[in-house]
């Protein structure tokens, strides 16, 4: 039992207190605008991974305990990345590097095919949303408009 107690306290340590780390540093990029549409979401899915976690933590039996939890945080965000409403949230921190910077969030939802930039109101990132841009160019150029509403 104490291990469990060890392995699920590195578990919390690697989906939700490495990922806060860089919500923050999301939230500060934001400059204050939206940043609770934003932090939200983001929250109640690392608590969801945590407890899914959970459930894989117990079946794995090995030592030592960070390793196993590691195992289950890398499982849970794999699996995470291909579970349709959570892709798109898993999605958008590799679009935030590789773009170095908050990217363009773009929807098709609803033959919507519009999309908002960083600096507008009401940027955030929602499970509908199913594209990211670098650029307002590049989100134009694939048929996107942006959301005046």
């Amino acid at each position: 039992m104490r291990s469990f107690k060890r392995a699920s306290a590195w578990l919390a340590a690697f989906v939700i207190g490495l990922p806060a780390l860089g919500l923050a540093a999301m939230i500060v990029a934001l400059r204050g605008r939206s940043w609770m549409m934003v932090a939200a979401p983001y929250l109640l899915l690392f608590i969801l991974a945590y407890l899914a976690g959970l459930i894989l933590l117990a079946l794995l039996r090995f030592r030592p305990d960070w390793l196993r939890a590691a195992v289950t945080a890398v499982a849970v965000y794999a699996i995470a990345s291909f579970t349709p409403l959570l892709d798109t949230m898993t999605r958008y921190p590799y679009h935030v590097v590789r773009c170095g910077g908050l990217p363009v969030v773009g929807t098709s939802f609803a033959a919507a095919m519009s999309y908002n930039a960083p600096g507008d109101a009401d940027y955030a990132v929602t499970p509908l949303d199913d594209r990211f841009f670098c650029t307002e160019k590049e989100a134009k150029a694939a048929g996107y408009r942006h959301y005046d509403y």
